[in-house]
């Protein structure tokens, strides 16, 4: 569709995640691996596009939730492996090893079934996730050695990676998270001991590698961090400005401008009988975009020739903006709601302070809901 059309667009720059990708890097330790996380398409962003750009930076593999997702990503003819995280049944592990996909098992009844998908003569390549205490998903930790060691016996099934999930966003977290790296480390050390060492294991995440938590594993998972998003609610645990968001800019087109004298009413700001005169424009962006509406005592603004301008209104799917200190505003005018023109410019941080949610949430609203365009490597344009 074209922006003349219903002109709304988001803007990812391949560039700031292949510099965030080269920080994350120079955080971790000579000879770790790189696992790129794509669940959420990419966190918002796009997994088809994000994995091209990553898949020549030598990466052990991409991980996603999504069965749809990791089709499209096999169909591009990628040569990184894609592993599927947790959350298949049983009955759905013959379709991911036939579709050249990597599950992740949790239990005895999903390796019995990727077992019994591989070719003959052929195993089936897993990876086993354990629940060193976040208790969500895995193999408890208790149990994974003994669960670990009866897969090594079972035909038809090899046994590529084990790693587990240990995020936190503040400081309680990061102790805790380091008590819990320390038991899974030392499960690693148990099966190096029993002739067990697969070749990728992976406790650390964006959350650790920001914090420098010390890790043993051979391989690191990371989302947020590469794409320049905080995975902390507590800034103070570590310093992650090295990181830039992938998400560049949101942006619409003014299709009217309107002028209102002294005493008119306008109803979608709430101003019944305004004082002084006022210019409104409208641009069609709103709730179902992906846009939040104001949160209480927020004051948002877009950029519009260079210069701010207040959000009156946020409706399902237009945006009212309060003209009156860009008097020559006219219809065909960029609003940038995120991203900068000239001297002035609004980050991701405060774009997402309208409704008062995080980074990340604003982003994942954003997804499929405008047209997106890619700068930098593999760039282009295209809608996700």
């Amino acid at each position: 569709m074209s922006d003349a059309v219903h002109p709304g667009w988001a803007v990812y720059d391949l560039d700031r995640l292949l510099a965030n990708l080269a920080a994350i890097r120079g955080r971790c330790a000579p000879g770790q691996s790189f696992i790129a996380a794509l669940k959420g398409n990419a966190y918002g962003h796009g997994a088809v596009p994000v994995a091209r750009a990553l898949d020549g930076e030598g990466l052990a593999a991409f991980m996603t939730g999504s069965f749809d997702e990791a089709c499209s990503l096999r169909t591009e003819g990628l040569r990184t492996p894609v592993v599927m995280f947790a959350g298949a049944l049983p009955e759905g592990m013959a379709d991911l090893v036939r579709t050249g996909l990597v599950p992740t098992i949790v239990d005895r009844a999903g390796a019995e079934a990727a077992a019994r998908a591989a070719a003959p003569g052929e195993a089936a390549p897993v990876y086993v996730k354990v629940n060193a205490g976040l208790g969500r998903l895995g193999v408890p930790l208790e149990e994974a050695e003994a669960f670990l060691l009866d897969l090594a016996a079972m035909p038809g099934l090899e046994v590529q990676g084990l790693y587990t999930h240990l995020p936190f966003g503040d400081a309680h977290g990061r102790d805790w998270a380091a008590g819990r790296f320390a038991a899974f480390d030392a499960l690693l050390a148990r099966l190096e001991e029993r002739g067990l060492a697969p070749p990728v294991t992976q406790a650390g995440a964006s959350a650790s590698v920001a914090a420098g938590l010390p890790d043993r594993s051979n391989a690191v998972c990371v989302g947020h961090l590469l794409y320049g998003l905080s995975p902390f609610t507590d800034a103070s645990v570590a310093d992650v400005s090295a990181y830039r968001p992938v998400l560049a800019e949101v942006g619409s087109r003014l299709v009217q401008v309107s002028d209102h004298p002294q005493g008119s009413d306008i109803a979608v700001a709430g101003s019944y009988g305004i004082r002084r005169g006022r210019r409104t424009g409208v641009a069609p962006v709103g709730a179902a975009q992906g846009l939040a509406r104001p949160a209480p005592g927020s004051r948002p603004e877009a950029l519009i020739r260079g210069r701010r301008a207040p959000v009156l209104a946020v409706s399902l799917e237009h945006l009212t903006l309060d003209l009156s200190d860009v008097e020559e505003a006219a219809a065909g005018d960029a609003v940038l709601l995120l991203g900068g023109e000239g001297d002035a410019a609004i980050g991701l941080a405060e774009f997402a302070a309208w409704s008062g949610r995080r980074a990340l949430d604003t982003v994942l609203a954003l997804s499929g809901r405008l047209a997106a365009h890619y700068r930098g490597r593999a760039g282009g344009a295209t809608r996700i």
